[in-house]
């Protein structure tokens, strides 16, 4: 007597372990995805602040730039940032234009007026019985757009209103690492590619209406590992640091910390700060804050109006003179 399959239960014990193969196959990428979030939560430890309005970073090392990137990002190399808090939401219109009016914008010099802005200058503003027709001065967040972030601001307005509040501009390093975790996504939420539910950008700006940006507390589906929201794209973000075109003109690529140049200067006791144009600086990998001096201050994370998903990911930086004012220009705050 043979023991064996005929071919219609072969048939069928293949189609049936098949089965089994494509049911796995198609569980795989959500158990990975799984996994992949577990890990990333496990590697930020979130915290909020006990004001709810911040976010705790915690200390650690952490991947900044990329060699993947612009000339200026490069080269990624580690970082060590003790811990800190940043604001989990960009400054709102409101909050800023409540700072302006008390603080006042002598010359300008915190905040430009157009027509782009989200916050209008009240003595120059003809419409809805306020005005010049009423006498009134100071500064509103223009109608409707209360918690839309602050643009036209300049980063003496970013420091000075951060500093009023009790804090201060976040350092470059410190912008990345709240923006990238610790696994250094591509962009916030990770290495996928943006959309409209992650990312405000690609947008027109109409006059006399600003809503190519989006409220600060929206797109959470693009939010960082830490929680904090809307680090890619809305507006252009000032941070502390004056700008160099890259972050280590005397690292070695075969891994030594300083080159033969770098380390002659250092042994003969010269500051490395100021050596030449094309070699202004070497950072540290504790805590670094970037140059003394400069022309440019640094901005991070992109804005609505970029047309390329290359310029909102978490390494791209951006640089302005630190009078600039533009729609497309905002902040956040750390401590």
């Amino acid at each position: 007597m043979k023991i064996g399959l005929t071919q219609s239960g072969f048939k069928y014990k293949i189609n049936k372990v098949m089965k089994k193969y494509l049911l796995l196959m198609s569980i795989l990428p959500v158990f990975l995805s799984m996994l992949s979030c577990a890990s990333q939560l496990s590697n930020t430890n979130t915290k909020t602040s006990e004001d709810g309005n911040m976010v705790v970073i915690p200390a650690g090392w952490f991947i900044m730039g990329s060699d993947m990137g612009e000339f200026n990002e490069k080269p990624a190399h580690e970082v060590y940032l003790d811990t800190f808090e940043i604001d989990r939401y960009e400054v709102s219109a409101k909050d800023f234009a409540q700072f302006l009016s008390e603080k006042g914008n002598s010359s300008g010099n915190y905040f430009s007026y157009d027509d782009s802005a989200t916050i209008i200058d009240i003595s120059n503003y003809k419409t809805e019985g306020i005005g010049k027709e009423t006498g009134k001065e100071g500064y509103l967040p223009r109608k409707g757009l209360d918690n839309y972030p602050a643009n036209n601001v300049s980063w003496y307005g970013a420091y000075d209103y951060c500093i009023s509040k009790g804090k201060r501009l976040p350092t470059e390093a410190e912008w990345e690492k709240a923006a990238r975790g610790m696994n250094s996504g591509i962009f916030p939420w990770g290495n996928s590619f943006p959309d409209s539910s992650k990312a405000r950008y690609n947008q027109k700006l109409q006059e006399h209406d600003p809503q190519a940006l989006v409220p600060v507390d929206s797109l959470s589906d693009g939010s960082s590992p830490y929680g904090v929201l809307n680090m890619s794209g809305n507006v252009l973000e000032w941070v502390t640091d004056w700008y160099r075109q890259n972050y280590c003109d005397f690292c070695d690529p075969e891994g030594a910390e300083f080159t033969d140049i770098a380390n002659e200067i250092a042994n003969k006791g010269k500051s490395p700060e100021r050596i030449s144009d094309s070699h202004p600086y070497i950072p540290p990998k504790n805590n670094p804050g970037g140059p003394t001096a400069g022309s440019f201050k640094v901005l991070r994370g992109g804005s609505w109006e970029e047309e390329s998903e290359m310029k909102i990911r978490a390494s791209f930086r951006y640089w302005l003179v630190p009078m600039d004012r533009r729609n497309n220009t905002g902040f956040r705050c750390a401590k």
